[in-house]
């Protein structure tokens, strides 16, 4: 199914977001773990006092280290774009919170190796890095006993849409992916340019990454069991296999995205999994670094930031208010 959400009416959205930003931006349990040597942030209901607190550049209200509410809940795995920072979403993060779920995004650190001849075992060290927090905030004894780990969910940004795809079942095939590039280079070219071998030598300095030899083509177990929510994915190399263990898929295409340019992502990705799974085909207009948070206004003001960026009269909060409430709409939906 197609849906168009229409986001023009900026009045609408200056008013929708003054009634619901306190909404998103609630405070909401925070606290930073160890996986096996990765970094793990998990976000839970709260009943502790909130507190205005720095994280990376963004001031939120949070509980730092507070108690969980006592509860039972269902979780949401979620992995930021390239590059990224899993920070860089917490008014959606904020929103799943107190929405009643527990979310748990590690800090993926293989990103600079994609887009060489270690791009798939780079996607599979993505994966890995999923599975070692999902594993390690359930069998915690601060969350343990309130986490329903027989209905994980998954919501992906850009690329880390294939982690989530590669986490339900998913298969990638490096060979899909250079055959792709090959044809079309210059038709999709933000997807396939290569950052060269100067750029991974200057960023491995930074990070402390071992990849472990992977085949091509391949899967790897599945753990998400719930719905899957993708946000301006990226898609070529992945595929569906008879493993996919999603409950349901929502793709969310930004009509102005030329990272992740829809025609040759987003609609692809839908018309392959809809075979095997349910699955909506939402339309936003948007472009594709508006699922970030606003950065604040001390930075972009000493800092060129590209991902802070928006065209002319874009108002990002507000449009992140009415997706966000989309989003956990369709989460919170039978």
């Amino acid at each position: 199914m197609f849906f168009i959400i229409d986001l023009s009416s900026k009045t609408f959205l200056i008013i929708f977001s003054i009634l619901i930003f306190t909404t998103t931006a609630n405070a909401a349990g925070f606290r930073e773990m160890s996986a096996d040597g990765v970094g793990v942030s998990v976000w839970y209901p709260s009943n502790a006092p909130s507190l205005a607190q720095r994280l990376g550049p963004f001031d939120i209200e949070m509980s730092r280290n507070a108690p969980i509410k006592v509860g039972k809940y269902e979780l949401v795995l979620f992995s930021h774009g390239y590059n990224g920072f899993y920070r860089n979403h917490f008014l959606t993060i904020q929103a799943l919170v107190n929405a009643g779920y527990v979310v748990v995004a590690p800090q993926h650190e293989a990103d600079y190796l994609l887009g060489g001849s270690k791009t798939g075992a780079a996607l599979s060290y993505r994966y890995s890095e999923l599975s070692k927090a999902l594993n390690t905030v359930v069998r915690s004894t601060e969350f343990g006993d309130y986490i329903d780990a027989k209905r994980v969910h998954g919501l992906g940004y850009s690329l880390g849409s294939v982690s989530i795809l590669l986490a339900s079942g998913a298969t990638f095939s490096s060979q899909r992916y250079y055959d792709y590039c090959h044809r079309n280079q210059s038709l999709d070219p933000n997807f396939c340019e290569d950052p060269g071998w100067v750029y991974r030598l200057i960023q491995s300095f930074h990070h402390d990454v071992v990849l472990h030899p992977t085949s091509d083509s391949f899967s790897e177990q599945p753990l998400i069991s719930g719905k899957v929510i993708l946000v301006a994915p990226v898609f070529q190399g992945i595929e569906p296999t008879s493993k996919l263990s999603m409950r349901n898929l929502d793709v969310f295409a930004f009509d102005s995205d030329v990272v992740a340019i829809p025609e040759y992502h987003a609609r692809p990705l839908y018309k392959a999994f809809s075979i095997h799974t349910p699955s909506e085909y939402h339309i936003v207009q948007g472009h594709h670094y508006a699922f970030i948070a606003p950065f604040p206004k001390w930075l972009v003001e000493e800092e060129d930031i590209p991902v802070a960026k928006d065209p002319e009269g874009f108002d990002r909060i507000a449009f992140l208010n009415v997706l966000n409430k989309k989003i956990v709409e369709i989460m919170t939906s039978e």
